[in-house]
């Protein structure tokens, strides 16, 4: 199992090294594109935040940038039965804050790899039989991205899918969980 786990490291580190190396190739034969669009904004399905999230984004500089976005998602339910009635409802709020790095690629196609958090709001209440329950909860989970970037140096549309799982503990046992996301939006 070792010998694997030591493979499969020296074979990513082998594959990242040619492809910074690929890249500097690129850089040289062409002249340094410099970015003139440093805000983007685009919608997410999937992705870091979950089921989806409305991001903006700033690029501190040409291949790096910072990112916060929203998710919210509300459910309800009621059922009767003669003179009862049972009522449910949960709520889910998201908000990721993430790094991306995108100095590898061409000008405008991008390797993004990024890491963050996503805060999280859980809540949800219940009522019936003349009872009433409710409780939230607050989560901060561990995200990463690693995928491919569509993102013009001078604006316009603007694409992104990647990999992008989420890790969070809750009450001392810690969770993986793979994800992926897709994106498309506007950069100006």
């Amino acid at each position: 199992m070792m010998r694997f786990v030591c493979f499969g490291l020296l074979l990513g580190l082998v594959t990242f090294h040619s492809a910074v190396a690929q890249a500097e190739e690129v850089e040289l034969g062409q002249a340094k594109v410099e970015r003139s669009a440093r805000n983007s904004i685009y919608l997410e399905l999937g992705g870091n935040a979950g089921l989806y999230s409305l991001n903006y984004e700033r690029f501190l500089i040409d291949d790096a940038a910072l990112r916060i976005g929203v998710m919210y998602m509300s459910v309800s339910a009621t059922a009767s039965s003669g003179t009862s009635t049972a009522t449910g409802n949960a709520s889910w709020f998201g908000a990721p804050l993430m790094f991306s790095y995108m100095g590898v690629g061409s000008p405008n196609h991008k390797l993004e790899l990024g890491a963050g958090v996503v805060l999280m709001n859980f809540s949800a209440g219940a009522s019936a039989f003349n009872a009433t329950a409710n409780a939230s909860g607050f989560i901060v989970a561990g995200t990463a991205t690693v995928g491919y970037r569509y993102v013009p140096a001078d604006g316009g549309v603007n694409f992104k899918a990647g990999f992008t799982p989420l890790m969070l503990q809750v009450a001392g046992t810690t969770y993986f969980w793979p994800w992926a996301g897709i994106s498309i939006g506007y950069g100006f």
